[in-house]
């Protein structure tokens, strides 16, 4: 019983843990690594901004191959931010993050 219990666990962690993915970011200043990490939750259509130090206003903007416009928010980050995005729907989307004089760059795609 314990034994099934456990795998029953394990098995929703592992399920619920790849919900969130990270998107690489590839910055346009040339930095050794980017100030944020970024990650889309699929289940959710939420993006996560964690900021490793600080507090920034950050302008995301999320667009589609084909060009069209789905975010263009700016968000006060301090710490980690959750942008809901229930207007995303399955396809691949440009990720362009702007802080202060930095410009980030990533993609991700909703299956």
């Amino acid at each position: 019983m314990n034994r099934s219990l456990l795998v029953m666990v394990l098995l929703c962690a592992t399920v619920f843990g790849f919900a969130k993915r990270k998107i690489d970011l590839n910055d346009h200043a040339r930095f050794p690594q980017p100030p944020i990490e970024v990650f889309i939750d699929e289940e959710s259509r939420e993006l996560t901004l964690n900021l490793k130090k600080g507090e920034e206003n950050i302008r995301v903007v999320i667009t589609d191959f084909s060009g069209n416009r789905i975010c263009n928010d700016e968000v006060r980050v301090d710490g980690t931010c959750i942008l809901p995005l229930p207007m995303i729907e399955k396809g691949e989307y440009i990720l362009d993050l702007f802080l202060d004089n930095m410009e980030l760059q990533g993609f991700f795609e909703i299956k």
